[in-house]
């Protein structure tokens, strides 16, 4: 059996972090799928590459470079040795966060706070 690498080790053409990259490629649901991947805190699962095969998905390289240091499975991915973090490298300018790479291709993220839960608002009715 041959191991597969944990993770894309460059951004690649169509990564939808990179700013050069025209958004719109990949539907906004998507990215309200994996927003949990993004945000701090827990064991969420990753932000895989679009051109992983499944069930054999590698970490997104503009994911790791943007916000993966905020993912626990990213860590620990990291300090068991699975991949070098200095290693990944981006093909382009990336967005800064997953806000703004999310807005920028149709999905208007919730606010969140600092602990990676979302803010929901109620209403009470009088």
């Amino acid at each position: 059996m041959t191991e597969r690498p944990y993770a894309m080790q460059r951004t690649c053409a169509e990564c939808p972090w990179r700013r050069d990259v025209a958004p719109g490629r990949f539907p906004a649901e998507r990215f309200k799928e994996l927003e949990a991947t993004c945000r701090p805190g827990g064991l969420p699962g990753v932000f895989a590459c679009h051109k992983s095969a499944p069930g054999e998905e590698q970490a997104c390289a503009g994911f790791l470079l943007v916000c993966g240091h905020d993912n626990n499975l990213v860590r620990i991915a990291a300090n068991a040795g699975f991949f070098d973090p200095d290693s990944i490298q981006a093909a382009g300018p990336l967005y800064a966060s997953f806000d703004e790479m999310a807005r920028a291709n149709g999905y208007d993220p919730p606010p969140w706070d600092e602990h990676g839960r979302a803010i929901v608002c109620v209403r009470r009715s009088e």
